[in-house]
């Protein structure tokens, strides 16, 4: 998948309530200005530190420690992020919750975006340029098996149980 970055719209965003009619405005505008860059995502930065993509939280992996920005009113909370947290806990990934500046995120081995429509998904390139070694990492690929070993065993229960 791959994304741009656009820090105009996070930047005149001065608090996010999940739901509102001017957030859903916003995402909409972020997707089409994805689209027209033939991108699948819009990476967000306020004042320089990464808050989220248009329709999805992100995750960023630099030399095996994977980071993610705090959650706060800036960022929509997401229950597939807190499912990749725990499943990424569970596998023993080193996480870090902080504030990311851009640098970092353009410097990252692999960057991941997460919502539930599009489940966990590896960004291969930013603004045209390649993430990493241009391929989902070894982190994502760990992350993205657990998720879908938890998708499994969730769902097995819930229709054992039905």
């Amino acid at each position: 998948m791959t994304a741009v970055r656009n820090p105009a719209v996070a930047a005149r965003r001065l608090r996010i309530d999940a739901g509102s009619a001017g957030q859903r405005l916003d995402n909409f505008l972020l997707r089409q200005l994805s689209a027209d860059a033939g991108a699948a995502e819009t990476i967000l930065f306020r004042d320089g530190i990464l808050t989220e993509a248009s329709a999805a939280n992100v995750f960023v992996a630099k030399n095996g420690l994977v980071l993610s920005p705090p959650k706060s009113n800036l960022i929509l909370p997401g229950i597939t992020y807190d499912v990749v947290v725990e499943v990424a806990q569970q596998l023993g990934m080193p996480l870090e919750f902080r504030d990311i500046r851009e640098a970092e995120v353009r410097a990252a081995d692999e960057i991941w975006v997460t919502s539930s429509s599009k489940e966990i998904l590896a960004i291969v390139e930013l603004d045209g340029r390649p993430v990493g070694e241009g391929k989902p990492g070894p982190l994502f690929r760990r992350a993205w098996q657990g998720y879908q070993d938890f998708k499994r065993r969730v769902m097995r229960k819930e229709a054992v149980s039905a």
